[in-house]
């Protein structure tokens, strides 16, 4: 009872994070479920309904600030990124001779992503924007990342900055995307991992309505920040997350 207390209220407060800054929650979430729940696995399915409610909520509440060229391209990425993920799934099973893709974790990429922002964000020489097509290819890496991490928002995230989006357009843009990650990847898990939804209604259920209601909260206080506030929150809280990507892999081998 106390964890699904606490997962209850780590779920209301990061949804209302997500909603201000447009991301940081869904990570967060992703960590504290991780030391509540101990199959790997089941932290990113369940992780990834709680978030698809999340993300659907900010981007049907921001709706007319999706920013349907980043969105187009995405989709078609993240198409033939799943496809590849099935592929990989697939292949590791027949390897290992694993009767579920459930008795494998993998957890490397987490690292990796870390890095890859922190050069984005600061080591990487300062080009004019990238055209929107460069979403294709975030598309098709999220379709990976979102089945094996469960939180793809950070590495597609440096791709909104410094383009003329305004707080509104970058919230909701990237609410949409990861959606689309998370609707593609539960057929996954049902299939491949054996994971039974409707069987653990009891504590999908009662998370999903607090991040709906903080994702409402959330956007009231969205408004309230400036563009320049919103940018360097948004950039501060992006490396907060490469930073732990990073160390936790490195505290979990210690």
């Amino acid at each position: 009872m106390v964890e699904l207390i606490t997962l209850i209220s780590a779920a209301f407060i990061t949804s209302i994070i997500s909603a201000i800054i447009g991301m940081g929650g869904g990570v967060t979430l992703l960590g504290i479920m991780a030391i509540i729940i101990p199959d790997g696995y089941m932290v990113v399915a369940f992780h990834g309904v709680i978030q698809l409610v999340s993300n659907v909520t900010r981007t049907t509440v921001y709706r007319e600030h999706v920013y349907q060229p980043i969105l187009k391209k995405f989709f078609i990425g993240i198409i033939p990124g799943l496809f590849f993920a099935v592929l990989f799934i697939i292949g590791l099973i027949n390897y290992f001779d694993f009767q579920s893709a459930s008795e494998f974790k993998i957890d490397f990429l987490k690292p990796l992503i870390g890095i890859y922002i922190i050069w984005f964000l600061y080591l990487k020489k300062k080009k004019k924007i990238q055209s929107d097509r460069i979403f294709l290819l975030m598309g098709i890496l999220s379709g990976l990342v979102t089945v094996f991490i469960g939180a793809a928002g950070p590495l597609i995230a440096p791709f909104f900055i410094d383009r003329n989006l305004s707080k509104e357009n970058i919230v909701a843009t990237k609410a949409a995307c990861q959606a689309i990650g998370h609707i593609g990847k539960i057929p996954i898990f049902i299939y491949f991992f054996d994971v039974n939804y409707f069987h653990h209604w009891h504590v999908l259920l009662p998370l999903v309505i607090s991040v709906y209601f903080g994702t409402r909260i959330g956007k009231r206080y969205l408004g309230k920040l400036s563009e320049k506030l919103f940018s360097r929150l948004f950039r501060f809280v992006l490396t907060l997350i490469a930073f732990h990507l990073i160390i936790e892999k490195l505290l979990i081998s210690f």
